[in-house]
């Protein structure tokens, strides 16, 4: 095709890029290859955080280039020897080194984009992002990047295959497609970000702005078998198991960019790594991500922009425990999913099949998704249904979303649906209206509205913090940009809620302002002071009977020190009112050691002690407890060798609860009790050691330790915190509840 010359378009700047057909490109981050010089230069990069939109030659320069085989992004950051840090990070793991950001929009029109990120010493991070402008780092693509040191600057080179990625070119007559690149270069030193665009994906017109480029697509199609295998021995039996086996594989074929088929059977459960220890005491339950490839891909296509979480496909609940209690994981015989994105209508479905287990306790999904796009909005449907013989019920529920984005207005909303059927039918709906207007980069409003009512029920194959719910919210946002000697930016965010059940019974509803300084140094300090208006509490858990709280004043001050150097720390002091009269100190501290470029070791450190934290210990059955609890996490990553990583983990818990006082729940108030002790003590251990071995994407072998043991103990509240904490940590290494070893083995075909 005929190189275009660059030029300024209504949506954002156009360039028509090269296709190098037949020449051979090495991913080694130098940019050397003959071909980068016909490359189409990004020489122009705006300081986007702080938002002052300042112009620089001299900070970042981009070339982006095509062949048959994928796309081609190399980037020269010019940060000396003496003012850069190199540093890597396991796959998603946050980045503490100089580091690129690429966002590519593949088919041009915001339906959806991919995040690829790579540091200064060799850390990647990959991503799907959403229509709404939300990151899932759940999705792992096939991609390559390497980076290349100069005294005077860094370079680093992205290499993309067309087949990694599901998208739906947008191709004209002469055969060119649009593809969006936002490029962006984190400054550790600073925390500045400069990018080729004046958006960042916090702003509303972030997609329509992209810079655009001209490239033709080879049409493609591709086959990729990707089995595993996995052993596993119990140092501790599981009923009766002293080891497992496992066997499955995943299957992707693309008959073109925009089309994929999906089919799995024994899908791999990526149960290599643990969960954090969860200390959960509340009715809201605590969301977990998934990382098994076949639900993380074309995630995109079934994302629904409703609030607060509520989701109607959280995939953790396919697989997951059987429904007569018998299996934490319940193995899936076969799932398949198919996904048409076209230059306007989108629309997937999926079906899984657990095993139904010796007493018929597995369950099965479906799902369907359609929806249409123009320019500037989207609009669609996504339909569910969950078989669950083994509790003779099945569930179903509809959702039908829109959104909409220009240059200042953001719109998302969805109408949600809900019927149960077991024995008796339960119906349910909601909406969820999320409003936002961006009067400058740096000053933005944004309204709020979700209302569950009590019948919305999609916890089968959803998830939703509760129902019988209106939650409204209004936010307002803005930065000033300061610049002096020492302080770069203030941001000052005032948040304001309202909150009640569908019957209007007013529910306690968090006021907030937040403000946040950043450093010239790259430092931050932020600053907390919030109200937590009065309301009734409906949602203690057990089924309790709503009773009324007061007004509480909470007030946080964090402080995150410069990432540059060997040490890093992050330090918070919060002082809560809580309960009914209780008070409460919360101290954080995080340190990060990194005595080499490839060495990272991570200690986290969380502890609050009150007198009012707040506990259903039974239906219509509150306690109020004096209550400390400690959370401390170990971490240490390394690369070992240029494709073995190290990483463990190791952490633990312990929650000292002394009874303070026992109310039951009735109409008039809360009735105390005289002589009733529910005081415990819980007290978690996790730990995970990991060897892993990279042979491409897709292709690892796993060598995994765990050991881990959980002690709940219900005591006189004299006896609560007798024993050392360092005791209770030895107790759960040496009585484990989990002591395994796993080999896993997966190979791309």
């Amino acid at each position: 095709m005929s190189v275009l010359k660059p030029g300024v378009m209504a949506l954002g700047f156009f360039f028509g890029v090269p296709f190098c057909y037949g020449q051979e490109m090495q991913v080694d981050g130098k940019l050397d290859e003959s071909a980068w010089r016909s490359a189409i230069d990004f020489s122009t990069f705006f300081q986007v955080v702080p938002a002052t939109h300042a112009a620089y030659e001299n900070r970042v320069a981009a070339k982006v280039l095509a062949n048959e085989q994928g796309i081609y992004i190399g980037i020269i950051n010019y940060q000396p020897e003496t003012q850069r840090k190199k540093q890597f990070n396991l796959q998603d793991g946050f980045m503490q080194g100089e580091f690129n950001r690429i966002y590519l929009d593949f088919s041009g029109d915001g339906s959806s984009a991919y995040l690829f990120a790579t540091t200064l010493g060799g850390g990647k991070q990959d991503a799907v992002v959403t229509p709404q402008r939300t990151t899932d780092m759940d999705w792992d693509g096939d991609w390559e990047s390497a980076f290349d040191e100069q005294p005077l600057y860094w370079s680093n080179e992205i290499f993309v295959p067309w087949h990694s990625v599901s998208f739906s070119p947008k191709v004209d007559a002469a055969g060119a497609a649009t593809i969006g690149v936002g490029i962006q270069l984190y400054d550790l030193k600073s925390n500045n970000i400069f990018a080729n665009q004046k958006q960042t994906i916090g702003n509303s017109d972030f997609f329509l702005n992209m810079p655009k480029i001209e490239v033709a697509i080879p049409q493609q199609s591709q086959l990729n078998f990707v089995p595993y295998v996995s052993y596993q021995h119990h140092f501790e039996p599981r009923q009766n198991k002293s080891h497992e086996a496992d066997v499955g594989f995943d299957l992707f074929y693309k008959p073109a960019h925009h089309q994929t088929l999906s089919f799995a059977v024994n899908p791999d459960f990526a149960q290599v790594d643990s969960d954090d220890v969860d200390v959960n005491y509340s009715a809201v339950e605590t969301l977990r991500t998934d990382k098994r490839p076949f639900f993380t891909q074309d995630i995109s296509v079934f994302s629904i922009g409703a609030l607060q979480d509520t989701k109607l496909i959280h995939t953790r609940r396919i697989g997951a425990g059987s429904d007569d209690n018998r299996e934490l994981i319940t193995p899936i015989d076969a799932a398949v999913r198919f996904v048409h994105q076209g230059k306007s209508v989108q629309w997937g479905a999926f079906a899984v099949n657990e095993n139904s287990l010796d007493s018929g306790a597995g369950k099965d999904f479906y799902a369907g998704r359609f929806s249409y796009r123009s320019t500037n909005w989207q609009s669609g449907v996504l339909a569910t249904h969950v078989e669950r013989p083994w509790l003779d019920r099945s569930a179903q529920s509809l959702a039908w979303d829109s959104q909409y984005q220009d240059d200042k207005w953001s719109m998302q909303s969805a109408v949600l649906l809900s019927q149960i059927d077991e024995g008796d039918s339960q119906s349910g709906n909601g909406l969820s209206l999320n409003l936002g207007y961006q009067f400058t980069p740096n000053t933005q409003l944004e309204g709020q509205f979700l209302r569950l009512n009590d019948g919305f029920d999609n916890r089968d194959m959803g998830y939703m913090k509760r129902n019988d719910w209106q939650y409204s919210k209004l936010a307002y946002s803005h930065a000033v940009n300061v610049g002096n000697d020492w302080l770069t930016r203030i941001k000052h965010t005032l948040n304001i809620s309202y909150e009640a059940n569908a019957e209007g019974l007013k529910l306690p509803a968090r006021q907030g302002y937040k403000a946040q300084l950043m450093l010239n140094n790259g430092a931050q300090w932020s600053v907390h002071l919030d109200q937590v208006r009065s309301g009734w509490q409906d949602n203690i858990g057990a089924n309790s009977e709503p009773f009324f709280l007061p007004t509480v004043f909470e007030t946080r001050v964090l402080y995150q020190s410069p990432y540059t150097g060997e040490f890093s720390w992050a330090a918070s002091v919060e002082f809560d009112q809580e309960g009914l009269s209780g008070d409460a100190l919360q101290l954080a501290l995080d340190m990060t050691w990194m005595p080499h470029a490839n060495w990272n070791i991570k200690f986290n450190n969380y502890y609050r002690d009150g007198d009012g934290w707040l506990v259903a210990t039974q239906k219509n059955q509150l306690s109020e407890y004096d209550r400390t609890l400690f959370i401390n996490t170990l971490k240490v990553s390394a690369l070992i060798a240029e494709n073995l990583e190290f990483s463990s983990t190791l952490q633990w818990s312990i929650l000292e609860a002394k009874s303070k006082g026992v109310y039951d729940i009735i109409t008039d108030g809360l009735n105390r009790h005289a002589n009733t002790d529910t005081s415990f003590e819980d007290a978690r251990l996790m730990s995970q050691f990991k060897l892993r071995y990279r042979m491409g994407a897709y292709s690892d072998v796993y060598l995994v330790y765990r050991r881990g043991g959980t002690q709940l103990n219900m005591l006189d509240k004299n006896q609560v915190g007798q024993s050392s904490w360092l005791e209770s940590v030895k107790d759960n290494w040496t009585k484990p509840i989990e002591n395994s070893v796993i080999l896993k083995v997966r190979y791309l075909f």
